[in-house]
């Protein structure tokens, strides 16, 4: 098959997507892989070709990204003229439904995150329902959608209304909220991340249990966030790996020596070591601590981030505190009774268990290769 791919530039989005294609290319498919410049390499790792935006910022902000991205990936799409046989997307990017059905070829689309239905809709917070609409203000707009002929305008309406023939979700089937709202177009499976490039530097064999690793993920950067963790963790029985993102450790001042500052960590590597994950519960970190066998302290900011907490409180896999302003002397003792919770290493022990159970990737290739084959869908 030649297939075309489609995605957003974060990384959330991306990065959950590039073992499905890998799989791919190893079964001999070409596929061709839509993004911005910066995912480049790590499309290119996948054996995949990659395709660079379109009447694209070279180096735009944060808010040209928004501004820019889905149209961009869009008309890259369309201008492309050689004949495909599959579409796959990534759930954000909701116009690649509406691609697919111009290019007249069938779709298949992924879940970053827990998937959407009308049922999860409902028992969506208000919190939830706004910060959806103002992210697709922000990005997309009724302007936009009518122009690419969206039948569904808004990005909630989209990923409900809008169901291609095959949905992949990244997710733990039990972790799925509202998992009986779903039909058998949905498949639950988590593959796992792989590890590329030499090991770090970060020195585990100096650490003492318990290894606390603190991260609020690629987008959220707080220098305020970073020092009071070092005043909540620092000089006690603890070692603590701490992602300090888009801050620099050297301007947060003295550090103790319990505490290993990062502005980049190579997470999956870390969370083998870990035993305790302080997390903003972005659904590619949760997958990557269940992988792990790692509990977790849920520190939620927004959108499924407040559901994914929801749900590991619900499951026992570790325990909620509130996001900023955060106080130390929670964080600090809320991260040694989950440490000290054998019901939730017992939880998070039992889940990894469960993902063995997840679909295989030769039934997850047979349902993508059935899209393109109308005799086999007919039988």
């Amino acid at each position: 098959m030649n297939i075309l791919m489609i995605n957003l530039p974060y990384s959330g989005h991306v990065n959950p997507t590039l073992p499905l294609t890998r799989e791919l290319v190893k079964r001999g498919h070409t596929v061709q892989y839509v993004n911005a410049e910066e995912f480049r390499n790590k499309i290119e790792n996948t054996g995949a070709t990659f395709i660079s935006y379109i009447n694209y910022p070279v180096h735009p902000s944060e808010m040209e990204k928004k501004r820019s991205c889905f149209q961009a990936a869009f008309d890259t799409a369309m201008s492309l003229n050689e004949p495909f046989d599959l579409l796959i997307y990534e759930m954000f990017f909701y116009p690649g439904i509406q691609i697919a059905q111009l290019k007249n070829i069938p779709c298949v689309r992924q879940f970053s995150q827990p998937a959407w239905s009308e049922e999860t809709r409902e028992d969506a917070s208000a919190f939830f329902r706004i910060s959806a609409r103002l992210i697709d203000l922000q990005v997309m707009g009724k302007k936009k959608a009518a122009g690419m002929g969206l039948e569904h305008k808004t990005l909630d309406e989209a990923v409900v209304y809008d169901k291609p023939d095959l949905n992949l979700v990244y997710v733990p089937e039990k972790f799925q909220n509202k998992r009986e709202s779903f039909d058998d177009s949905y498949l639950f499976f988590t593959p796992k991340q792989e590890i590329y490039g030499k090991e770090s530097d970060i020195p585990y064999h100096k650490m003492s249990h318990p290894i606390v690793y603190i991260s609020l993920g690629s987008i959220i950067s707080n220098r305020g966030f970073c020092k009071e963790c070092i005043r909540a963790f620092g000089e006690k029985d603890v070692s603590v790996i701490l992602n300090t993102g888009k801050i620099k450790p050297e301007t947060l001042g003295r550090i103790p020596e319990n505490i290993y500052a990062y502005s980049f960590v190579p997470q999956i590597e870390v969370l083998e070591h870990a035993d305790v994950f302080l997390t903003h519960c972005g659904m590619n970190s949760v997958n990557e601590a269940l992988q792990s066998s790692v509990p977790m302290v849920a520190m939620p900011f927004l959108n499924d981030q407040l559901t994914n907490a929801e749900q590991i409180v619900r499951l026992g896999l570790g325990k909620k505190v509130r996001s900023f302003p955060s106080r130390g002397k929670e964080l600090y003792e809320t991260v040694l009774e989950v440490y000290h919770s054998e019901s939730m290493k017992n939880n998070v022990r039992k889940m990894k268990e469960e993902l063995r159970k997840q679909p295989t990737w030769d039934e997850i290739m047979e349902r993508i290769e059935k899209l393109t084959c109308p005799e086999d869908k007919e039988r």
